[in-house]
């Protein structure tokens, strides 16, 4: 075998010239060679003598896999060896995974590999708070039919717990879930992550889901909500509806409605008008939800300095068409109280609009059982603290007294909220 080593020097005159020496080596075999760039302004080309004494215990039965890779079809640039049905794939992660993506069709063929059924339940629940009944209901299916992996989530606002279950067997698949929800009877979560697209069936399904379990009252107050919306949409143009949106719990319920109709009646691409009247003891997170809600929703947002009346009186004068304004107050809030109906226009000394309140009559509960429900995401804030009257003026009096707070779970806060 020939060695050669390559070297590029610089000259006095500032060129560069390379100078190449040969050697023949003892070694017959093909050889690895490995190029970097080395020290003293020289590039080092080498075989080398370790590399190859190294190459010589793999055996000979082994094969080398080169990849294609994704992008283009182009051979990997680097291979893997294989023995048997041994894969020896690199130790850094990033190198690892990009082999198995371009190796995966010659390692599992397509025309090989079984197929494979899914499914997945969700629960608000800890891991250990049902790991015992999970062990027990795992070996029921040990005749590896069936495959059931559990896995916590520490930072899901909707869920503790998600399970995944595998199968070859469609009717092994549909026997496992089923077992899965009757043992988390009353935890299993409806997880959605994009609660804003394909909003129609997923509403439909909700109201079945609460049919079926027999909340009869809250599915009333679904249906009353969702008519006065839908009227709304009907008599008027979406130029002429806008949305009050302060990012409050109240009015997303009323931006996952209004969206929801605009959607029946428009498509998923019609854009909703809507407007923000600003406080001054406005938390960035709040600011930060609208804009991503105005994104997830698509909804324009107009901002307006407060008071409400000096602020619909602005609201009036840059779009005078604005007739009907949705606002997500209930009968147990400070102005809510004054509303003899869900439906009614301002008072005479206030700027001219239909003020439309499709929630006037929920509890808390009512809110944030819809909100979980359909997993409609919500400002941050109310995990942090609560949404109860001076709630978030009372966050920032704990940050700035003691620096930090304490989290709670302020959709099971009933009590003293209403």
């Amino acid at each position: 075998m020939e060695r050669r080593e390559t070297y590029t020097t610089q000259q006095p005159d500032g060129t560069y010239v390379t100078t190449t020496t040969r050697e023949q080596t003892k070694y017959k075999e093909k050889g690895v060679w490995s190029c970097g760039r080395g020290p003293t302004n020289k590039n080092y080309c080498m075989g080398l003598h370790g590399i190859l004494r190294i190459a010589q215990i793999i055996p000979k039965m082994s094969q080398l896999l080169w990849g294609t890779q994704k992008k283009g079809g182009a051979i990997s640039t680097f291979p893997v060896v294989r023995l048997n049905n041994v894969v020896a794939l690199p130790g850094i992660p990033k190198f690892c995974e990009k082999a198995f993506d371009e190796l995966q069709d010659q390692l599992f063929p397509l025309e090989e590999r079984p197929t494979m059924w899914q499914g997945t339940v969700y629960t608000d629940l800890d891991e250990f708070e049902f790991s015992k009944k999970l062990t027990e209901l795992a070996a029921k299916f040990d005749d590896r039919t069936v495959q059931i992996g559990s896995y916590p989530e520490m930072h899901n606002k909707f869920f503790k717990t998600k399970l995944t279950v595998e199968s070859e067997s469609p009717d092994a698949l549909k026997t496992a879930l089923s077992a899965l929800r009757e043992m988390l009877v009353g935890h299993v979560v409806y997880y959605d992550s994009k609660a804003w697209q394909d909003t129609v069936p997923k509403w439909a399904e909700f109201k079945n889901r609460e049919s079926q379990i027999g909340n009869q009252d809250f599915v009333s107050k679904l249906l009353e909500a969702e008519r006065i919306v839908s009227e709304i949409v009907e008599k008027y143009p979406l130029d002429q509806i806008a949305l009050s949106f302060n990012g409050g719990k109240d009015c997303t319920i009323l931006l996952h409605l209004l969206r929801l109709k605009v959607d029946e009646k428009y498509g998923p691409g019609a854009s909703i008008q809507g407007f923000h009247i600003m406080v001054e003891d406005q938390f960035p997170e709040a600011t930060q939800f609208i804009i991503d809600a105005a994104k997830f929703y698509n909804i324009q947002v107009l901002e307006f300095p407060g008071p409400l009346k000096t602020g619909l009186a602005a609201l009036k004068k840059q779009r005078p068409s604005i007739i009907a304004v949705l606002m997500g107050s209930r009968a147990t809030d400070p102005n809510g109280k004054y509303m003899k109906t869900a439906v009614e226009w301002t008072d005479s000394d206030w700027p001219r609009v239909l003020r439309v309140c499709p929630i006037l009559n929920w509890t808390y509960t009512d809110v944030w059982h819809m909100l979980r429900g359909l997993c409609v995401p919500y400002c941050k804030l109310y995990d942090q603290v609560g949404s109860c009257g001076k709630s978030w003026l009372l966050f920032a009096k704990i940050k700035e007294n003691w620096g930090k707070y304490r989290l709670w779970d302020v959709s099971k806060l009933v009590h003293f909220c209403d």
